[in-house]
This record gives structure tokens, C-alpha cells and sequence, in this order.
């Protein structure tokens, strides 16, 4: 892709107190080293962080000045970090990553080739590669998520159709269907997409892996009580009178209501 295009995208990391420094070294660095630049990365420190990240952030800073936008915030969580990073976006992409997930070289030339090509599409995620070890040289699992318009509703109600730190946004979206809600400190991710298909929306996803995607855990992050709450409420947000998809739905809930070890032995086999 023409680099005089590399004005199209800006890359959103959030990271806090207890990120993994080398891993959030190995997270901007797969971005820094994209076959299409972003505008702008804008690193996204939700609340005081430890010194080690301090120097990496600084180090950046200094070595690529017109590149790294360090956005500096009170803790008040995920989904408040990201809308402050998008408020400040001034291209007509936004894209998520996390601070511990490695982006494939090619990622972005190829989520705003696709975005460029198809206009109705508005969010776009793609596969990832999940590996739970250090090392992405490990054995790892493929996630894959649809691409058909039916499936990705069907896959609302009972999984998320959308890998987040996949996703890039076509920026006018958030004028059709708002923000992150900030009250989603889980599952704010879900709970955009209930609105995105209501607004009836394009969603898509990519059909190849574009992401290292570390899963250490994920699943112990989202057993707690409130996580639960927020994702009854999420999934209610868009409802169907599917009796199959209503039944999955609640075996979904259940499903994080399971131990921690079953969950993950789910995670890993149910899939």
C-alpha cells in the first residue's frame, strides 16, 4: 500500500501498573515494525505505572517523537482509556491492540486494504493466534470467527464475535452507535457490539490469523461476579426469540459461573 497513505490509521495501546514490560515491549514493537505505519500510536497509561515502564514509554518517545502520543490518565479503567484515546483520533481508523499481544507484520496493510474495498463494513476483526506460554514459537490454537452476517449474530448470543484486540474502526461509527460504556470495566467490548448490531451496523472479520493473541490469564480476569453481571446485561442488550440461541446464551452465563479449572479446561477443548 501507497506509504503517502499511512495517514488512514492510528493504533490504540492501553497498559497499566502491572503490565508485563517485556511484553508490552514485544506488543508496540510488532506495531512499530507494521508494512503500513499508523499516523500516530497512542500509548494509553491508565493510572501510576512502575518505573520500568516509565523508561520503555520515554525510549519510544525519544526514538520515534512524531510517531507516539502518550496519553497520560487517572485509573478509571479500559473502556474510560480507550474513549480518551479515540476522542483525540484524527483519522478515519482506530485501531485496538493490547499490551500483550504480538500484531502480525502485515496487520494493519491488511485490515485497511479490506476497510478501504468494502465501505459497509465498519468494524472489522480478524482470527488470532492464541499461545498461553512466553514464547509465540510455542504450540498454539487458532481462534477464528465468522465472517457471514448471520453467524456473527448467531455468535453474539453465545461467544463474542469479535477477537477486541483485533478490531479496527471505521472512526464514524462511534457517531451512529456511541462510545464505550465506562461502566463496562468487562465485556465492554460486547456490550458495543449489542449496540453496533442494533444500529444494524457492517461487522466483519478477516478469514486468517492477524494477531499473536496471549491468553495467560484471561479467563481468571473474567471470573468474578460483577464480570458476570455486566455480560447478562451485555448479551440482553441485543435480544432474539431463538429458543436455540436463548438456551445458548444462558449456557454461556453459566459457563463463567463454572470454577476456574473447568473454565479453562472448556476454553481449551470446547471450542
Amino acid at each position: 500500500m501507497d506509504e503517502q497513505k499511512n495517514n488512514l490509521i492510528t493504533v490504540g495501546i492501553p497498559f497499566y501498573n502491572k503490565t508485563n514490560p517485556r511484553y508490552f515491549v514485544e506488543s508496540v514493537d510488532s506495531i512499530v515494525k507494521q508494512t503500513f505505519q499508523p499516523l500516530k500510536i497512542h500509548l494509553i497509561q491508565d493510572g501510576p505505572i512502575s518505573d520500568d515502564l516509565t523508561r520503555i514509554i520515554k525510549k519510544y518517545k525519544n526514538n520515534y517523537r512524531s510517531l507516539f502520543e502518550i496519553i497520560v490518565l487517572n485509573k478509571k479503567g479500559l473502556p474510560y482509556a480507550l474513549n480518551q484515546s479515540i476522542y483525540q483520533t484524527t483519522t478515519k481508523y482506530y485501531a485496538r491492540m493490547d499490551s500483550d499481544d504480538i500484531a502480525f507484520k502485515t496487520r494493519l496493510e491488511e485490515q485497511v486494504s479490506y476497510l478501504e474495498k468494502n465501505i459497509d463494513v465498519d468494524i472489522l476483526g480478524s482470527w488470532a493466534k492464541e499461545f498461553d506460554k512466553n514464547t509465540i514459537e510455542r504450540k498454539y490454537f487458532i481462534n477464528r470467527r465468522p465472517i457471514e452476517k448471520s453467524r456473527i449474530v448467531e455468535y453474539f448470543h453465545y461467544k463474542n464475535p469479535l477477537i477486541h484486540p483485533t478490531v479496527v474502526f471505521r472512526m464514524s461509527v462511534f457517531n451512529k452507535i456511541g462510545f464505550y460504556n465506562e461502566k463496562f470495566y468487562t465485556d465492554q467490548d460486547l456490550e458495543l457490539w449489542g449496540r453496533a448490531l442494533k444500529y444494524r451496523v457492517g461487522i466483519s472479520n478477516i478469514q486468517k490469523p492477524l494477531l499473536y493473541f496471549r491468553t495467560q490469564g484471561r479467563q481468571k480476569r473474567r471470573s468474578r461476579f460483577s464480570a458476570i453481571k455486566r455480560q447478562i446485561i451485555a448479551r440482553y442488550s441485543y435480544n432474539t426469540m431463538s429458543i436455540k440461541l436463548n438456551m445458548l446464551k444462558i449456557a454461556a452465563i453459566i459457563f463463567r459461573l463454572l470454577p476456574e479449572k473447568f473454565r479453562l479446561w472448556g476454553y481449551k477443548y470446547l471450542r
